[in-house]
Formats: C-alpha cells, structure tokens, sequence
C-alpha cells in the first residue's frame, strides 16, 4: 500500500517517503509535549525500547499521561467493533499509537495527526512493533482523503478538539459537524465511524468535577457561546478549544451529518481508559443490579471523591430509568444512513 491509495491529489500533500506524507497547508496545533521533549524522545527511541523510553520519560513525572499511553484498556473498544480485516482504516488524531497499530495488525492503518514530531515517535513505535502504518500529518478537515475508500474512521478522543485552529466566530459544533459530514463521504457503504467522548452531562461533572479539556467547573455542560465567554472570562485564552455534548445533542449532530447511530456504550471510568463498556439499552438494569462503577478525575485520573455517593446516585438514575444520560463518556458506533443494524 502507499499514499496513492487513499490520497485523491498528491499536488497537496508533500511526499516525504512511500509511507508518509504531509498536507502542504493546513491550519490548527495540538501538543502535550514541546517539540524539543518530542525530538529527544525519538532520539532515545532509537537505541531503547519504546517502553523504557515512555517509562522513563513520564512514570514519576507526570504519571496521568504515561498511564494514557501504556494502559491496555486504551483500545478496549476495538474488540467491540465490526472491524473486516484486511481493510482500510483511518485514526484521526492517532497520538500515540494504542490504535493505530492494532488496527494496523489488521489490515491497512493510516495514522493522521497535527504533528510531524509525534508522528516520528509513532513510527518509531511501530517499527519497533513491526507494524506497517501509513502517516498522515495535516488536518482531517482539509487533507485530501479519497471519497468512499475507508472501512473503518476512528475519532478517539479527537473530535471534541476538532475546532481547534478554526476561524474566529465559527463554532466548534459547527465543525465538528463538518467533519462528520466529511466522514461520512470518506466511509465506504457499509462502512463504520466510532467516537469516544466524554459526556458533557457526566455525573461528575454535574457534581463539580473538572472539566478534561479546560480544567474548569461547571463548564461541560454550558451552551458553547456561554462556554466560550467562561473560558476567557477565567484567562484560559482568547478561543474555547474543544466542546462536548450530551447524548441527545451528540444525537442531533450525527442526524444533521446524514450518519446513523447504531449502538452506544457507557464507558467507565471514561473513554481514555476503559475498564467497563455498558451497552446504554441495558445499563438501568445493570446498575440497579449492583454492577459497580468507577470514575476518576479526566485530567489527572485521581480518584472521585464519595465513590459510594456516587454510585448510590447512579442507582437513584437506574430506578428513573435515566442513567443513561449520566455515563463519564460514550462509545458511539456510526454508519451511513439506512446502512445501519439500528439496534440503539
């Protein structure tokens, strides 16, 4: 496989090898590390095991992060999915590379991020895994993808930042539409997009706990001009960078894209890291049953205060028959319209 196979113009992409390729204009940034960490990581990598190198790098310093890259439950959902093997997948946002490179053990894996650097350590990773990938550095809203050649589109933790570099006075649900409509024209027919998000109405945040993106209270669930003036107002910048929604708006925003949602999952302690997958049509029995919960606070993954509290309130919801709307996060599997098992 190379870069012909699922790029339509190779005049906008910089060719750098037959296995990487860099869009030649695009806007947005992301980066949890500065370039200079990034280059001396994959300096180190070069000689170590990618391991060793992220153990080294972030076990003491910044244990949240080294527990986001090495912890197994990161790609959990994959064994959840009706993923066809031998196909073409795309991981938009592939950071660093708990995706991409087991759906690269299946078939054909492109890794899109904002980054050149991380993208380096992503290859150096996969090297060392002896897994084939294919790199994408660019933008999933500009990047010229072929239409209809993508079995699978994975939005993991990525599409919530999707605004990020957007023009001032757009939304960010207004991209983040956009790039579910652009999904859906990359998808072959019966092809699949998955999301794991947070859930702006997550109990925790109801209850004070900060937001993952921001770090403020209160802040989640806020209607996103109100969220975006909060966000300034506390001196965190001039734009609001990343927005998430509740069950019934990621809803809306899936129908307005012309998608189909066909299974949702509640995901414990949350997205990043899962340890429990509910199916949503079965979680009020489950939780009234006694199937405990556990949640942790999204930007340092310390512990939720009042555990028991906590899961006594999810009871109280089960009984309601509306805990649903209060997971930490979602696991959303989408198709194109009418192609759909329409089991949610």
């Amino acid at each position: 496989m190379n870069s012909s196979d699922f790029i339509k113009d190779l005049n906008l992409v910089e060719v750098l090898s037959d296995n990487f390729v860099v869009e030649r204009t695009y806007t947005g940034k992301y980066a949890d590390l500065s370039d200079e960490k990034e280059a001396e990581m994959i300096s180190l990598m070069s000689n170590k095991h990618w391991r060793e190198v992220i153990a080294e790098s972030f076990q003491e310093k910044s244990p949240w992060l080294y527990r986001i890259i090495a912890d197994a439950g990161r790609p959990m959902f994959l064994d959840m999915l009706d993923i066809p093997k031998n196909g073409l997948y795309l991981d938009v946002g592939s950071g660093w590379g708990q995706v991409c490179i087991p759906l690269g053990r299946l078939g054909n894996s492109v890794a899109l991020d904002l980054t050149f650097n991380r993208l380096n350590i992503l290859r150096s990773i996969a090297n060392q895994e002896k897994v084939s990938l294919q790199y994408a550095q660019g933008n999933f809203l500009s990047f010229p993808f072929i239409e209809k050649s993508f079995d699978t589109i994975i939005f993991n933790g990525s599409l919530e930042w999707i605004g990020v570099g957007r023009e001032k006075g757009t939304s960010i649900r207004k991209v983040q539409i956009d790039a579910l409509k652009k999904a859906n024209d990359l998808l072959k027919p019966d092809g699949m997009i998955y999301i794991g998000i947070e859930n702006s109405m997550g109990l925790k945040y109801i209850l004070g706990t900060e937001d993952d993106h921001t770090g403020l209270q209160y802040h989640t669930f806020l209607e996103e001009r109100i969220a975006e003036n909060n966000f300034q107002t506390q001196g965190k910048g001039e734009q609001l960078p990343s927005k998430t929604w509740s069950l019934e708006e990621y809803k809306e925003m899936i129908s307005e894209s012309g998608l189909e949602l066909e299974k949702v999952y509640g995901c414990f302690p949350d997205y990043k890291l899962i340890r429990q997958m509910i199916d949503l049509r079965f979680i009020n029995e489950e939780l009234i049953n006694g199937t405990p919960v556990t949640e942790h606070v999204g930007i340092s993954g310390e512990d939720i205060d009042r555990p028991l509290e906590l899961h006594a309130m999810y009871k109280v919801l089960a009984k309601n028959k509306i805990a649903q709307y209060f997971c930490p996060s979602y696991a959303l599997i989408i198709r194109k319209r009418g192609h759909s098992n329409g089991t949610i």
